[in-house]
């Protein structure tokens, strides 16, 4: 689970409670606190992609003049014992023992 907050600067304050409104209605998202043309929210999201995505869609939001993240905690416990048990000798004594003429790249290296 991951948790964090931003805080969002309203350009115009006449919409204010529509950005605050359009800022409740994102996936995970709630609406704290108001205070002149300032909005704090919480997010609330299942893993650091879905935080990001709705922290992209506060941005792209009408009316927004900035949107800074404050707090954000992840709780890594589930990618670390994924890492733990990735067989990475496994991996790489593949690797090693693979012919050059095996390995495909599929990528667009840029210089």
């Amino acid at each position: 689970m991951n948790i964090s907050s931003v805080v969002i600067n309203v350009a115009d304050l006449n919409l204010m409670s529509e950005i605050a409104n359009l800022v409740s209605d994102i996936d995970g998202c709630e609406v704290v606190a108001q205070n002149e043309n300032k909005i704090v929210a919480l997010i609330e999201s299942q893993s650091f992609d879905d935080e990001i995505k709705s922290y992209k869609s506060i941005e792209r939001l009408p009316g927004i003049a900035t949107v800074s993240m404050i707090y954000s905690y992840q709780n890594l416990d589930e990618d670390i014992e994924k890492s733990n048990n990735n067989n990475i000798g496994d991996i790489l004594r593949k690797i090693d023992e693979s012919s050059v003429d095996d390995i495909e790249y599929h990528g667009n290296p840029t210089v």
